[in-house]
């Protein structure tokens, strides 16, 4: 698992990226994958991003459509992500996110 922070400028896309290192036999064939942002872990899901899966790499995705959308109040979000298929569940990464509002991008 990575413990990482990040800064999410509103309304600009914003991915994150886990890789399998290359020297693991271990691949992401029949994952799935889920990474969501809240205020505080057990509050409601702010932002849900797209996973897509390749080989041996995980990328979240936020569009910055999406976030454009969203009117916050609070700047500061956490986040985490696993992967899981019918038999295993590995968290690949937690954080915390800083949402810097870009004030162009949004009404």
């Amino acid at each position: 698992m990575v413990k990482h922070d990040f800064e999410l400028h509103q309304g600009q896309d914003f991915r994150i990226i886990y890789e399998v290192p290359s020297d693991s036999d271990m691949t992401l064939n029949g994952f799935q994958g889920v990474c969501k942002i809240r205020k505080r872990h057990d509050e409601a899901v702010i932002f849900e991003l797209l996973p897509t899966i390749e080989d041996k790499r995980i990328t979240f995705t936020l569009l910055g459509k999406e976030s454009a959308k969203k009117q916050l109040i609070s700047q500061n979000l956490v986040y985490d992500a696993f992967i899981y298929n019918d038999t295993n569940s590995i968290k690949v990464g937690i954080g915390k996110i800083t949402l810097i509002p870009d004030i162009s991008m949004h009404e």
